[in-house]
């Protein structure tokens, strides 16, 4: 049968008959709910059954008879072994006592449909069966009047259905019945005696005619004795079944090939095939498997006719013997056998169960059997070849593609079987990925079945198949793909992204990668190919940025971002300023990434200004009109860090990188972004306390207009009047993280908390680009409109417009009357005039106050990275970001702004208890320092009485008396608090007492660690 039970060895004997209906009978419990009865367990040394057992052997029996139906394997192999052992280990008991347990309890228990009973009942007769008529044969020795009729006539007598039951109690009877012949089969015992075989064979064929279910059932019974016969008997048992109209139906078809598989020189009947897999016989194939209805038994002179069984969503057991054929016939012959399974699959499959007259119900098996053979191909590429055929594939994306469609689910697991199999066996990836965008699929195919088939598919490739992969993506000639160039681009490039961000195999002996190899050719058709059209290059370049940003996510893949640039094919003049630039920032690019140069101190930093170098190629080539600035700053950095001192003391370094990822962070970009990170990561170490005050002073800036002005060179007269008169609208929240302007740039950081107006930039004409004509043009379109309302009122017009002005030369002038209505139409446009302006200066505050929050977040997100890596090491330097975090999170109007800030807080915290061994390295005059910064902290703590600003407060002046404890600053740590408490005692000081619980609870925790130090030492 199709779906086998998958069992221990010990329960082979019913693994391919259907599962059993479980009972549903549950108990009653106290609080009106059911729960299902469980099989006690029973615990005992075998015994022997008696032939009068008692009520306590009678218990004992019931006890593990009802373990042997337990739903628990375990459970049930335990009870069967002690019920064997009770029976016949030793001299067996009584002819009378046997006969009492196989009737009474063994096959009647068959037809129960409790739990497991059908599994465990097998298990035991399987084995009897075995002793009395197998190699022991006891019932030739010792139990005479157990024959084999006679055994077998008890089958059928515990297992007659009768006709007086329902239709449950009739199923039940029936699949005892099964399973009780197929104990007899598996027991190995029916052919010693041909008279057996055919006792049973009897008692098979008349089985599956009682119902239409049974026939695939029974079916499969004799697949399982083909296997035990010798070929004369083969031979006889073919022609039985082509006497009784079995050999043209799907059960049929499966014996007969279990048959000639097993002995392919038998002689077999002339009708009504020799093998129905031959070419000749694959005319007649399809209507037999489809199983549609038709009786094809009729064509047979005297045969009988066979009735059809409904259509059911299990799967023939035939399809997998049919695949077992074709795999065992491509392993002695690959190219025969791939040869005849393609014509097998078009003429019976294809053509059979996805024509344009197949039902539902064909198609619905088809999906199926397409599934099974995906599943059971084990590599061989000649079965995935030829299953992914023209109707089929038709098929599967009209029924994929909408959800009302009829065979929708049925699709969309076929789908699913396609990613399983992808990634059960990554190297078919090729294969399947031509035949779903070649052949018989579309290019776009995930588009047109509405899915992330290749999506996700393309996840599994590995170095041994990324060639293939990318040939089968690239077409020499888009109008093969069947789309028009624009949608074939995108195709392409989205299947190359998905493609950059397979991660790396470590592990991986391999030189290429899946995202190396990617990100080149998506490199290569964004910035390189000339014959992709310049109107499709931009939306490329998109998305190599957006591919760029995941691998820099991951270090491991570093490499292969600075590569595809190096991969970008230059046509630059050396003599042109900015190109000989871009000329030598390749070659410092290369020197960077030049290993033998790489260092233990240096190679980090190292890559990090390679990464920053790539990154600034790749904005030449976006056409960045900052790029040289960026260059200059670059050639800055690299000198200091290729000379010959130490770089732990090299000037300006740090500096030089600050501004430049701050001006990095500033940038709509989330290549940037993780850009900056990564290369901040890298040089947290060579941080300087002017590159700390760099990054902090941003924090301090006003979230309005004039913060955004003091940070950035975006100044405007008007909206600097209207801040002004109306802050008191500045202090909403609004935890909105808008993208901040791509041409901000980062100017006097420390005017940002300043409360005087900034000065006027006389170079903000020469610095306008096209985002800020486009605000000029909306303001010229606006007057244009108000003069033409002005005209309209007043009867005026331009002197532009005289040549097409009305004659007015005779009007008279207007009455009193005419002009209060005049009066009233110019009041009335420029109150719309009035509020519009309103309107347009509400917005732009609101998109700075937006700006400046937006870039505080991703400063913050820098911090955070120092403080993860140097707080864990105690750098001194990682004290001075806790004083303007605590002022952040006072100042700030936006909830997620002093979040983040409280966070990095408690992290600092977290990571320095994890730098007590690094205390000692701090020199006095950097303890002297952290006394100040515990001051300063003392300072702002009275300053905000909120919860949460106390909690910051507290942890960071607790971390900084850890330190300064340790290193025998306990006095000047004792003092500060007393003078803080006294000062809040007397009320000249504002301060939760949560401040100085802490203090005392961190006291505590010291003193039992020194009581408890001192006792190990006593």
């Amino acid at each position: 049968m199709a779906n086998k039970r998958k069992r221990t060895p010990k329960e082979a004997p019913n693994d391919n008959l259907p599962s059993q209906k479980r009972s549903k009978k549950e108990t009653p419990v106290p609080n009106g709910s059911t729960t299902k009865t469980k099989a006690s367990k029973v615990q005992e040394k075998p015994a022997p059954f008696t032939e009068h057992p008692t009520v306590e052997d009678r218990k004992r029996e019931l006890a593990l008879y009802t373990q042997l139906g337990s739903e628990d394997q375990n459970e049930r192999i335990e009870a069967a072994t002690i019920i064997i052992a009770g029976l016949l280990e030793g001299d067996g008991v009584e002819e009378p006592t046997l006969f009492r347990h196989l009737a009474g309890r063994l096959f009647r228990g068959l037809a129960s449909g409790r739990n497991a009973s059908r599994l465990g009942f097998s298990l035991v007769l399987t084995e009897i069966l075995g002793q009395l008529f197998g190699e022991k044969y006891l019932a030739g020795s010792k139990y005479s009047g157990l024959t084999f009729d006679k055994v077998l006539g008890i089958l059928v007598e515990k297992t007659d259905a009768g006709g007086s039951g329902n239709g449950q109690e009739e199923r039940d009877h029936y699949f005892g019945q099964l399973f009780g012949i197929e104990c007899f089969v598996r027991a190995g015992i029916l052919f010693t005696d041909k008279s057996r075989w055919e006792a049973v064979l009897n008692l098979v064929l008349k089985l599956s005619q009682k119902k239409s279910w049974l026939k695939s059932q029974c079916g499969w019974i004799i697949v399982q004795a083909i296997s035990q016969m010798d070929v004369e008997l083969a031979e006889e048992t073919l022609q039985r079944l082509t006497d009784e109209g079995v050999a043209k139906t799907p059960e049929g078809v499966g014996i007969w090939i279990a048959a000639l598989d097993r002995f392919p020189d038998m002689k077999v009947p002339k009708q009504p095939w020799r093998s129905p897999l031959e070419a000749g016989f694959l005319t007649s194939l399809p209507a037999v498997l489809k199983d549609s209805g038709r009786d094809t038994s009729n064509d047979q002179a005297g045969n009988k006719k066979q009735k059809q069984g409904n259509w059911t969503a299990q799967l023939h057991f035939v399809w997998n013997l049919i695949l077992a054929h074709f795999l065992k016939l491509g392993q002695k012959d690959k190219s025969n056998a791939a040869e005849q399974f393609k014509q097998f699959w078009k003429r019976v499959v294809d053509e059979g169960f996805f024509s344009k007259t197949s039902s539902d119900s064909q198609k619905f098996s088809g999906f199926m059997i397409f599934q099974r053979m995906l599943e059971g191909a084990a590599g061989q590429t000649f079965i995935v070849e030829s299953v992914f055929s023209q109707n089929l594939m038709t098929c599967l994306m009209n029924q994929a593609a909408k959800e009302d469609r009829y065979l929708h689910r049925a699709a969309t697991k076929a789908l699913k079987g396609i990613e399983a199999t992808v990634e059960r066996d990554p190297s078919l990836l090729p294969t399947i990925l031509r035949q779903l965008l070649s052949h018989n699929g579309v290019y776009n195919f995930d588009q047109r079945t509405n899915t992330k088939t290749v999506d996700k598919i393309l996840q599994h490739a590995t170095p041994e198949t990324i060639k293939k992969v990318l040939k089968t993506l690239q077409l020499k000639d888009f109008s093969k793909s069947g789309l028009d160039e624009t949608k074939y681009y995108q195709s392409l490039s989205s299947y190359l992204f998905r493609l950059s961000s397979v991660p790396s195999d470590e592990e991986s002996t391999s030189s290429v990668s899946v995202p190396g190899s990617a990100i080149e050719v998506l490199t290569e058709l964004a910035y390189s190919n000339q014959s992709v059209p310049a109107s499709i290059k931009e939306a490329l370049r998109t998305k190599t940025t957006s591919a760029f940003a995941k691998l820099v996510k991951r270090p491991e893949d570093f490499g292969h971002l600075c590569g595809a640039i190096l991969s970008i094919k230059t046509d630059l003049d050396p003599e042109d300023e900015i190109g000989g630039a871009v000329l030598e920032a390749y070659e410092k690019l290369k020197d960077l990434l030049d290993p033998a140069k790489d260092i233990k101190d240096t190679k980090a930093p190292r890559q990090a200004l390679a990464l920053l170098y790539a990154v600034a190629i790749l904005q030449f080539y976006n056409e960045d009109p900052d790029v040289m600035n960026l260059l200059e700053e670059l050639e800055e950095c690299y000198d200091k860090l290729a000379g010959d001192e130490d770089i732990q003391g090299g000037e300006g370094i740090a500096e030089f990188l600050v501004e430049i990822l701050l001006a990095m962070v500033a940038r709509p970009s989330s290549l940037m972004r993780q850009v900056s990170q990564q290369v901040f990561e890298a040089f947290t170490n060579l941080m300087s306390p002017e590159a700390i005050k760099l990054l902090t002073d941003p924090l301090a800036a006003e979230e309005s207009a004039k913060g955004q002005q003091a940070l950035f060179s975006t100044e405007d007269e008007d909206m600097a009047n209207a801040e002004g008169s109306d802050d008191e609208h500045d202090h909403e929240e609004d935890g909105s993280h808008e993208e901040l302007d791509s041409d901000v740039e980062i100017v006097n950081l420390e005017e940002a908390g300043s409360d005087d107006e900034p000065s006027d930039n006389d170079s903000d004409d020469e610095n306008e680009d096209d985002d800020e004509e486009e605000p000029e043009s909306e303001n010229q379109e606006a007057l244009d409109a108000l003069d033409t309302a002005l005209a309209e009122a007043l009867g005026s017009h331009g002197l532009d417009k005289d040549a097409d002005a009305p004659d007015t030369s005779d009007e008279s002038d207007m009455s009193d009357s005419e002009m209060m209505e005049v009066d009233a139409k110019l009041a009335e446009i420029f109150k719309h005039r009035t509020k519009a302006a309103n309107t347009n200066k509400k917005k732009e505050k609101k998109d700075a106050k937006e700006t400046v929050i937006n870039f505080k977040h991703r400063v913050l997100d820098l911090l955070a990275i120092f403080i993860k890596k140097e707080a864990a090491v105690a750098n001194p330097l990682a004290f001075e970001v806790l004083l303007p975090l605590l002022e952040l999170i006072r100042t700030t109007t936006t909830k997620p702004l002093a979040n983040k800030a409280c966070e990095m807080i408690n992290n600092f915290s977290k990571s320095l208890k994890k730098a007590k061994s690094n205390f000692g390295d701090i020199n006095e005059e950097q303890v002297d320092e952290l006394v100040v910064t515990f001051q300063e902290v003392h300072l702002e703590a009275p300053k905000d009485g909120s919860h949460a600003f106390a909690k910051a407060a507290s942890t960071a002046s607790l971390a900084i008396a850890s330190v300064l404890v340790a290193r025998e600053k306990t006095d000047e740590v004792f003092e500060l608090y007393a003078d803080s408490q006294l000062k809040w005692f007397k009320g000249e000081i504002k301060i939760p007492p949560a401040f100085f619980s802490d203090w005392l609870n961190w006291c505590q925790s010291h003193a039992s660690a020194s009581a408890a130090a001192t006792t190990t030492q006593e």
